[in-house]
């Protein structure tokens, strides 16, 4: 019987990134336990850092979710979890929310920055167009893990009435509402309750520092998250803009901002995303800084097509 070749992924340097960040943050949670907060400069200067290594530490999940990580599922799965308790949502919402995302991106549901025909004023829209714009898709992650950890009759009622609106969310919640998933996510909600509420509690009167960790962090991965989507073809899964960066950054983010590529060739590992593009003769339309300030034009007329 043949061997089912492996893939070409960068297994070692995603181990080696994951134990750094891994290191970092766990460092940056415990610092007032493990050496105590001394200078406010170097404090602040380590809370700028965790901004860009929280995107590092999403596109690595991102990694995961895709089976990236490693050729071993197990381990992929295995690093999907601890990152995501590490980053503070369960890996089962974040891997069921991504795919669902490529399933019905720029639908209904998943095109924020439109203004649908839906009833809700221009001004409700936009609220939670900004809401969902700062800080939308990591506070859903990390508080939807809580809320789907309850008992089945609760949040099963909740879900269908609140949250189940357009095809893209009842996807969500009828694959992520399974007995098996659940136990999963309640036992990794756990662990993330765990990891930060004794944070927390070290952190004594220092906690503004991780409370600042964790708001850049939402921030950051939101914001930049969306940009990468905004105000491009609607009803096509593969729309999406690949975004110019300097190298550094566009390594550190993993080439996460190629991300047309990526939504053409979601198996492509980080490594490869850049031959990818060269190989498909695509292009770069813009610069990530100059698309993601365009998102504050705020929201955008629907296309007639729709």
């Amino acid at each position: 019987m043949s061997q089912i070749p492996l893939r070409d992924l960068p297994v070692f340097v995603n181990r080696l990134i994951a134990a750094l960040l891994c290191s970092f943050f766990i460092i940056l949670y415990f610092w007032n336990f493990l050496f105590g907060y001394g200078f406010r400069a170097v404090s602040c200067f380590f809370i700028f850092v965790s901004a860009f290594l929280s995107y590092t530490l999403w596109a690595l999940i991102h990694e995961c979710i895709h089976g990236n990580f490693s050729n071993s599922r197990t381990e992929s799965r295995f690093a999907g979890r601890v990152l995501c308790i590490l980053f503070g949502t369960p890996f089962q919402v974040a891997k069921t929310a991504h795919l669902i995302h490529h399933k019905f991106n720029r639908s209904e549901g998943e095109r924020i920055e439109f203004l649908e025909k839906n009833g809700v004023s221009k001004i409700g829209q936009s609220i939670v167009y900004y809401g969902k714009l700062f800080y939308g898709t990591y506070f859903l992650e990390a508080a939807g893990g809580f809320l789907l950890s309850l008992p089945l009759s609760m949040s099963v009622p909740i879900a269908e009435r609140f949250f189940s609106v357009f095809p893209a969310h009842r996807a969500f919640f009828k694959q992520i509402q399974k007995p098996e998933i659940v136990r999963e996510l309640r036992f990794d909600s756990f662990c993330i309750f765990l990891l930060f509420g004794s944070a927390f509690y070290f952190c004594g009167s220092n906690f503004w520092i991780l409370t600042v960790v964790l708001i850049l962090r939402g921030s950051v991965v939101s914001f930049l998250d969306h940009s990468y989507h905004y105000g491009k073809e609607v009803d096509d899964p593969n729309s999406a803009y690949n975004l110019g960066l300097p190298i550094f950054f566009s390594s550190l983010f993993l080439n996460f901002n190629l991300h047309r590529v990526h939504h053409r060739f979601p198996g492509c590992p980080w490594n490869r995303l850049p031959s990818q593009f060269e190989k498909s003769g695509d292009r770069i339309d813009l610069s990530l800084g100059r698309q993601s300030l365009r998102q504050l034009r705020g929201l955008l007329p629907l296309p007639e097509k729709s």
